[in-house]
């Protein structure tokens, strides 16, 4: 056991050799500028010549032969998309490459040939390039809590191609909570609250900004609901073949770029007209299609002639000059239908030691969303169901001659009438009454008989 551990070593011992390869050295440089890639010779070693490759190129990429005695190096660079690009500093010998474009990141090695020695010695290279960071955007979106309070949602927006970016926020405390990486900054806020300044800051390995100070009032400045983990926007109410206007306040003093409306798809973008004055340069050619408006002095959204299917959510996207931020804003848009007249059926009667035992249904043609039912009178005893559109009753006769139901949603009513004297009378017992009532005469008759 002993000797093979100790062969064991030993062949440890030829693979770890000077001849082979190290950890590959992590090398960070910045999109257009110039890297080293650097290279330590021990002392006394007598070099022959440095070779150095990169893996997305076949053959070296550049050669430095070194001359017996002290005299000149000769550099050569292979054609290759490295040409003119390349150059040797320092007396190591160390690598420049300038110029650099993201197709330079990768794997790189470099060979040295010693002169007393047959062993190629090696080392890797892992060039990783980064552009540097322009201003962060950031982008606000308001909401109300389910308790009342604001909650203002900061997404940091970096725009880089190369990753590596951290995200931080100033500054921070029991109000705020950060997700997504770093780039999410949510605050908590109370009407007695003070107004707060945030700060987004982006760093990546070879650069850092920061965007410019974001205010935030303690009380949403665009309305919204957030209930649960389900966010909506303001609710706006319209009636079918009528017009609906959502309602959108830019911030006083704000310069603004352009507004796009949007839901499922864009619907509209609204820029700055002459004398400020915004004005529609883009529209749906689909269901909104000579529907849009804008009324005067601001960035609202007006559809006429409101469809059924024009009901769900929209978002404006207000995108400012300066500062550079995005604000959202949320709407949720309802279309409803004026209610016709709803119909009253009886669908059941018994007649029971002089009680007269109804069951009345209310229904519409084309109920809709949201529709309410709702009974009159309702009387001891009375039961409603089925969403309030089934009165079941008990009925005497000195009572109420007349049940009203009344059916309503958010832009109108409508209701309607029934007497219940009649249906309580003889003559308009059901069908299978009338057969019981006829088979108690028979037997009746039959026993006199």
């Amino acid at each position: 056991m002993g000797i093979f551990l100790l062969w064991s070593l030993f062949l440890l011992g030829l693979l770890t050799g000077p001849g082979a390869s190290r950890a590959p050295m992590v090398v960070t440089g910045t999109l257009g500028g110039s890297v080293t890639l650097p290279l330590k010779l021990k002392d006394g070693q007598q070099v022959e010549s440095i070779s150095w490759v990169c893996r997305s190129v076949p053959g070296a990429i550049a050669t430095v032969t070194l001359v017996e005695g002290g005299g000149p190096d000769t550099f050569h660079q292979a054609e290759s998309r490295y040409w003119g690009r390349l150059s040797v500093v320092g007396p190591e010998r160390s690598l420049q490459i300038s110029h650099l474009s993201w197709a330079d990141a990768g794997s790189y090695r470099v060979h040295i040939n010693l002169r007393s020695s047959r062993v190629t010695h090696t080392r890797e290279y892992s060039l990783h390039v980064y552009e540097r960071l322009a201003q962060p955007r950031v982008t606000v979106s308001t909401r109300i809590s389910g308790n009342g309070h604001c909650l203002i949602i900061l997404t940091c927006v970096a725009e880089s191609r190369g990753g590596a970016v951290t995200y931080s926020w100033t500054p921070l405390g029991p109000q705020t909570a950060v997700s997504h990486g770093g780039s999410v900054l949510s605050v908590t806020l109370r009407p007695r609250d003070s107004t707060l300044n945030f700060t987004c800051m982006v760093k990546n390995p070879v650069s850092n900004s920061s965007s410019l100070p974001i205010l935030v009032p303690p009380s949403c400045t665009g309305p919204g609901i957030l209930s649960g983990e389900e966010s909506v926007g303001e609710t706006v109410i319209g009636t079918l073949g009528k017009s609906a206007t959502l309602p959108l306040e830019v911030p006083v003093g704000q310069e603004v770029e352009k507004v796009t409306w949007s839901s499922r798809g864009l619907v509209a973008i609204l820029r700055p007209g002459p004398a400020g004055e915004p004005i529609l340069v883009a529209g749906t050619q689909g269901p909104y299609n000579h529907r849009l408006s804008i009324p005067r002095h601001n960035y609202s959204l007006q559809i006429s002639s409101l469809r059924l299917q024009d009901s769900g959510p929209y978002q404006a996207w207000i995108t400012l000059h300066s500062p550079p931020i995005n604000i959202t804003k949320d709407f949720i848009l309802h279309v409803y239908e004026r209610l016709q007249e709803p119909k009253i059926t009886v669908s059941s009667q018994i007649m029971k030691d002089g009680t007269c035992f109804i069951t009345l249904i209310c229904s519409l043609d084309q109920p809709g969303e949201d529709v309410q039912y709702s009974w009159d009178p309702r009387g001891q005893g009375a039961i409603v169901s089925h969403g309030g559109t089934t009165l079941s009753v008990s009925w005497r006769f000195g009572v109420s001659d007349n049940y009203h139901c009344t059916v309503k949603n958010p832009i109108s009513q409508s209701s309607s009438s029934i007497p219940v004297r009649p249906l309580c009378s003889g003559s308009f017992l059901p069908c299978s009454l009338k057969k019981e009532f006829l088979l108690f005469l028979i037997l009746g008759a039959l026993q006199i008989k």
